[in-house]
């Protein structure tokens, strides 16, 4: 009697589902740039390969996506410019509260770009210098060869050829010192260091935000998550990631960075397998509401599948005909390939509930962007990130759908990225399935042409 209870009750513990709940997070930036910087309270500055951007943490944009160099904020303000020739247009002033103002004039970048008693010097197109005023105007003509920041409302400035580099060569020429206003008088002695001072400091300034203790960052060796207390936030799942401040952290995946955000919502997730049945009920915060939210299924550190809940509002379901498989189960649930939620069941049974840091060890992980665009050529580049779990090191065999494969051997615990080049004439749907060492992952990706024949 004492044996058949005792079975039962294991059958009763077996089929209990995992149950979780978690502090809500969501991309404030999509991980898509080569870089992020802090660059001002709620503003990030942004990169790509080829051009640079500022836009807060809802990704709306102070600055558009199509600049060619932002400054640093000094003294309240920075610049936005675009290249033209050998010389940098000022296209926008930027404040620190996040406004700009748009440079009518054709102004361009000096040797100090900074402003200070709210002049900055600046040339024309001709190199010869004056001063703008914080709206962008020109408020000191453009006449002078040379010319400095203003300090206690003044600023040396010079006709002569050469500047003032030309100035202390010659040991004598005409000095002139100007109010704001641009009045001129003449200096007839001047200390020589006066007219090469530094500015070092100023003009490498950058903005660095107050951490915020209460949360802390945690890895698995391999990839980095975020607590709260003894509360996950955020499972391990970034390759690097960023203090958080006023509740946002730069974070990078698959070798590209974004900003996370947290709030107060909570995530409400549970699963449940039995009988070859994979079922799930989950509710979302209001910021998910008709995005895509996902189950994501390991076993075993070899077999990884995702299955897309039912629903577009908050609460979403999931009930698909899994295999039956032995081993440690992973289950996470995913939002725009940001995992919310992750339980793991180590005794490789149909139930359970148990914390773990990372996913299972000893298998594979491969990911992929979800779309790639073809070059002019109708070729696609696919990076494709491999992270060997294991404990010893393997080639790993990378092989697409589309024909083409690959293969990368990576230590224990190590990523890499290989690039495959696929030629595309229609947009097609590419998986892409990574295996070494008994275990194997797989993911898929759209291979987008630029031009289809």
């Amino acid at each position: 009697m004492n044996i058949k209870k005792s079975l039962l009750l294991l059958i009763m513990c077996l089929a209990l589902p995992l149950v979780g709940q978690a502090q809500s997070a969501h991309w404030a930036i999509t991980p898509t740039y080569q870089s992020v910087t802090p660059f001002a309270p709620g503003l990030f500055k942004v990169k790509t390969y080829a051009s640079v951007g500022i836009c807060d943490a809802d990704e709306k944009w102070v600055v558009s996506l199509a600049m060619d160099s932002i400054t640093n904020i000094v003294n309240g303000y920075a610049f936005a410019l675009t290249k033209s020739k050998d010389k940098y247009r000022i296209a926008y002033i930027i404040r620190d509260n996040g406004t700009r103002e748009a440079v009518k004039e054709e102004v361009y970048a000096g040797e100090y770009l900074f402003f200070n008693e709210e002049r900055c010097p600046v040339t024309n197109k001709k190199g010869k210098y004056g001063y703008i005023n914080p709206s962008g105007a020109l408020v000191v003509d453009c006449d002078y060869s040379s010319a400095l920041p203003f300090i206690n409302g003044r600023a040396l400035v010079t006709k002569e050829k050469g500047g003032f580099a030309g100035l202390l060569k010659k040991g004598k020429a005409k000095v002139f010192e100007i109010d704001l206003q641009g009045k001129a008088r003449e200096v007839s002695q001047i200390d020589p260091s006066a007219l090469n001072p530094s500015y070092t400091g100023l003009m490498s300034a950058t903005y660095t935000p107050n951490p915020d203790p209460s949360y802390q960052r945690f890895s698995d060796d391999k990839e980095y998550g975020y607590r709260k207390g003894n509360r996950i936030i955020l499972p391990t799942q970034f390759e690097s990631a960023g203090s958080v401040s006023d509740d946002c952290a730069i974070v990078m995946v698959n070798h590209l960075f974004g900003v996370v955000r947290f709030n107060a919502a909570e995530v409400d997730c549970k699963v449940s397998e039995s009988g070859g049945h994979l079922k799930a009920q989950a509710t979302l915060p209001g910021v998910w509401e008709n995005k895509v939210a996902s189950i994501v299924r390991e076993v075993g550190g070899a077999s990884r599948k995702e299955f897309e809940m039912v629903g577009t509002g908050l609460e979403r379901t999931l009930d698909v005909t899994i295999d039956k498989e032995s081993g440690k189960k992973v289950y996470e649930l995913v939002c725009n390939k940001l995992v919310l939620w992750r339980s793991v069941n180590k005794t490789g049974g149909d139930g359970g509930n148990d914390d773990d840091k990372g996913g299972a060890s000893g298998g594979i992980s491969v990911s992929v962007p979800a779309s790639v665009k073809a070059n002019t050529k109708n070729v696609c580049s696919v990076p494709i990130k491999v992270v060997n779990r294991g404990n010893s090191a393997r080639t790993i065999s990378i092989k697409l759908s589309t024909g083409q494969s690959s293969s990368i051997k990576l230590a224990a615990g190590k990523s890499g990225t290989v690039t495959v080049k696929v030629p595309v004439t229609k947009n097609t749907s590419c998986k892409i399935t990574a295996s070494g060492g008994g275990a194997s992952s797989s993911c898929s990706t759209s291979l987008k042409a630029a031009l289809v024949l």
